[in-house]
């Protein structure tokens, strides 16, 4: 997925040129057409997808109504030669079918007793296509502060209406919209502070896209770009969050081993369940395939270090430079981020831990309240009792990448299930405060 250009001011997207113009109207005094909508849909509602035609002829002749090509083609006959009288109208539809979309115009053609031949052209656009934003492939960027600077243009035959910026988490999860300006022939252009609903981003890694409303109802958006947020935060501890209902975070830690990391994610994605990764980046960098199929599979991915030191027992530079190291592999390697959520290795953790973890963007230091003891490889009936026996609304549960806890999964899930919990991973405990807002602690 290509990443945002930067640009001086902030990160610019830029977007395709506008659609063809429509036919230009042509007025005559002695005939005239009034086409509502001037642009429909043919596959919309009934009431909406087709054009209501509406001629009048202003002198006595012989009426002829085509829907015609901007050369002039005839594409549908409304109306075959018909005599009218001064004033007389004639309520006409078309639907559109039979032709492709694009520019048309309603020929309403009046020719007198003496042969005398008027015209007008009133323009009709049949668009049964989505608004198109095109963003050509901008440089590289990893970093952005804000402002964000956004340009786009929809093409689109019966034009753009309304344009917005789409603010999705790494992982696809729409976080927020964004309004653009009112767009000028298919542009806009918005300076965006990073907000969304009011609220700063936290840092981490998010798919923008620009879409797109059309005159007729259809909507459109372009290709996402990645952008990464970075700035220092301060980083809130957390154990639980019952304010999140019933629901318990399942989190594995270290990623040691391909085999059972791929076995786990085997596992979860049979049970259907969206978990957390705390890997290593030592872990990350030489299992590149598990962890990208870890961001592929929908799972939430946390920092735990590079090599799983004692951090207490590291100095405040040693410290951002484990969790740097983690954040920058996770980039390097599946092109996410595993802000804003940091665990530290053994729950070893103090004040200046978090004030490291916090000045690396980690808004989040995650500990637990329910813990297993997997690592001692205990029994999968002993391991599943042990989860679900003390799983409460909101529990965080630390488990490990091992092979005897991807078999304990399908036991795990089943029992939350049937105590009416349902396991998740922390963007989706969290919800939006894995984004955008702060949660009590538990």
């Amino acid at each position: 997925m290509p990443a945002l250009a930067a640009v001086a001011a902030g990160l610019t997207l830029f977007a395709a040129p506008a659609a063809p113009a429509p036919i230009a109207p042509v007025t005559s005094a002695s005939v005239g057409a009034q086409v509502v909508p001037a642009a429909f849909d043919p596959a919309a509602t009934p009431q909406a997808n087709r054009a209501t035609v509406t001629v009048t002829a202003q002198a006595a002749g012989t009426l002829q109504v085509d829907v015609v090509t901007a050369g002039g083609i005839v594409v549908r006959a409304l109306l075959a030669p018909t005599a009218v009288t001064a004033g007389q109208t004639q309520t006409l539809t078309w639907d559109g079918a039979g032709v492709p979309d694009g520019h048309y115009a309603v020929r309403a053609r009046l020719t007198d007793a003496a042969g005398a031949v008027q015209e007008s052209l009133t323009p009709v656009t049949r668009d049964g296509a989505d608004p198109v934003v095109t963003v050509p492939a901008p440089a590289p960027s990893v970093t952005a502060r804000g402002p964000v600077r956004v340009r786009a243009t929809a093409t689109d035959l019966s034009g753009a209406t309304a344009m917005r910026l789409v603010v999705e988490s790494q992982l696809g999860v729409e976080i927020g919209t964004v309004k653009m300006p009112a767009p000028v022939d298919g542009a806009s252009e918005l300076a965006w502070n990073l907000r969304v609903k009011g609220r700063l981003l936290l840092p981490g890694a998010y798919r923008l896209r620009v879409a797109a409303d059309d005159a007729v109802g259809r909507r459109g958006q372009g290709e996402a770009h990645l952008l990464r947020v970075e700035r220092a935060v301060t980083s809130t501890q957390i154990y639980r969050l019952p304010e999140a209902g019933a629901k318990v975070a399942l989190t594995f830690d270290d990623c040691l081993d391909t085999g059972p990391w791929l076995q786990l994610l085997a596992a979860l994605r049979r049970a259907r369940v969206k978990a957390t990764f705390f890997c290593n980046g030592v872990n990350v960098r030489s299992n590149p395939q598990a962890a990208r199929r870890t961001v592929a599979d929908g799972h939430t991915i946390g920092s735990h270090t590079w090599s799983h030191p004692w951090m207490t027992q590291k100095d405040a530079g040693e410290q951002r430079s484990q969790i740097r190291g983690d954040r920058e592999i996770w980039w390097s390697v599946a092109k996410a981020s595993p802000g804003p959520f940091f665990r530290p290795p053994y729950g070893d953790v103090d004040a200046g831990v978090r004030a490291s973890a916090g000045a690396e963007g980690m808004a989040w230091t995650v500990l637990w309240d329910v813990d297993p003891s997997d690592y001692l490889r205990p029994s999968v009936g002993v391991l599943v009792d042990r989860v679900v026996s003390k799983a409460r609304p909101g529990s965080i549960v630390v488990l490990h990448v091992e092979a005897n806890t991807a078999a304990a999964v399908p036991g795990m899930v089943r029992g939350l299930r049937a105590q009416g919990l349902q396991p998740v991973s922390l963007d989706e405990l969290f919800g939006r405060a894995s984004y955008l807002a702060r949660a009590r602690r538990g």
